[in-house]
């Protein structure tokens, strides 16, 4: 997709399927987080602090209100959270 990115995706979103998942780019998620086209975000929250990097979190323009739908906490001491957009 090079252009209307939002209307290609909302159509997507429209089929059927199986959901759609963003791995590995930060800079497309937080721009389907300001077109409002997210309707859950899995995070794993590590047990290990970092200096640098992109937020995960960028550009919003309003609030996001998320609720929790799961949670698990892994041997490794990392914690994997599952969140459904409130609209």
């Amino acid at each position: 997709m090079k252009e209307d990115v939002e209307v290609e995706i909302k159509k997507l979103k429209q089929q059927p399927g199986k959901n759609m998942v963003i791995l590995g780019s930060p800079r497309f998620a937080h721009y389907l987080m300001q077109l409002d086209l997210i309707d859950e975000y899995k995070i794993t929250v590590s047990p290990v602090l970092i200096g640098s990097g992109l937020p995960l979190f960028q550009g919003l323009k309003e609030k996001i209100n998320l609720k929790l739908i799961e949670n698990k906490t892994f041997d490794s001491g990392a914690i994997g959270l599952v969140y459904e957009t409130v609209r």
